[in-house]
């Protein structure tokens, strides 16, 4: 079925996020699946950190630091995508979750970011990291922005996820029947032009040049077709 799907919407959508390819991506981004997505990932970071300064690196429409806001309540969520549109979609989220005043949306570009050297606690990414064009570089300026010791957690859909993976995960928020298999368009839609390998991860945080020397990768996050890279800062 995913192959029929796959030829379908080709092969894969252009660079970048601009207006109006932002809106089938928030519209996805509202989607149970992802909801339930963004609350779990909440529900780690309110875990590991009660307080302090947390940033979310390509933010989109910017759910999850109003989840990470209602979960961690003393805690500081600065949220930056470098595409103007999606800001714009992030502060309106926000002020109807009634959290504008508790979570700050920058536009700005992740290779050159507007923060003092060890300013954030916990820097987290969802969906974002196929989209860097210089990942390592990226990478390089979450090490710098993050304090010694904090972590780095990096999430993105998983492109060579087992089907039964993201079959599984649909039918559990609901998707059955015809509503299954428009959720798997969707979710294909948003795949095709968002979504990494193993391999290509893998291939990014053992360049010599990564400043993260301790790194850990963890496939099906929850049993969620997702990778989750965890850095650390030594």
């Amino acid at each position: 079925m995913l192959e029929r799907v796959h030829r379908l919407l080709g092969e894969r959508a252009p660079e970048g996020m601009p207006f109006p390819a932002t809106r089938p991506y928030s519209l996805f981004a509202r989607s149970r699946f992802m909801r339930g997505f963004y609350r779990q990932v909440a529900s780690e970071v309110a875990v590991e950190l009660s307080q302090g300064r947390i940033l979310d690196v390509g933010t989109g429409p910017g759910y999850l630091p109003i989840e990470i806001a209602r979960s961690a309540p003393r805690v500081e969520v600065v949220g930056i995508d470098v595409s103007s549109d999606m800001v714009r979609i992030a502060r309106r989220n926000a002020e109807r979750a009634g959290l504008s005043s508790r979570v700050r949306f920058m536009v700005e570009d992740a290779n050159r970011m507007p923060f003092e050297n060890s300013y954030f606690d916990l820097i987290v990414s969802t969906g974002s990291l196929h989209h860097w064009r210089e990942p390592l570089r990226v990478m390089n300026e979450i090490h710098r922005v993050l304090r010694d010791g904090g972590q780095a957690w990096i999430y993105d859909l998983q492109r060579d996820a087992p089907e039964d993976v993201v079959a599984r995960k649909l039918a559990e928020y609901g998707y059955r029947g015809l509503g299954k298999l428009a959720g798997l368009i969707l979710y294909n839609a948003i795949k095709l032009h968002s979504s990494i390998t193993l391999h290509e991860v893998l291939s990014i945080l053992e360049d010599e040049r990564n400043r993260f020397r301790q790194y850990h990768v963890e496939e099906n996050w929850r049993s969620y077709p997702v990778l989750k890279v965890r850095l650390l800062k030594g």
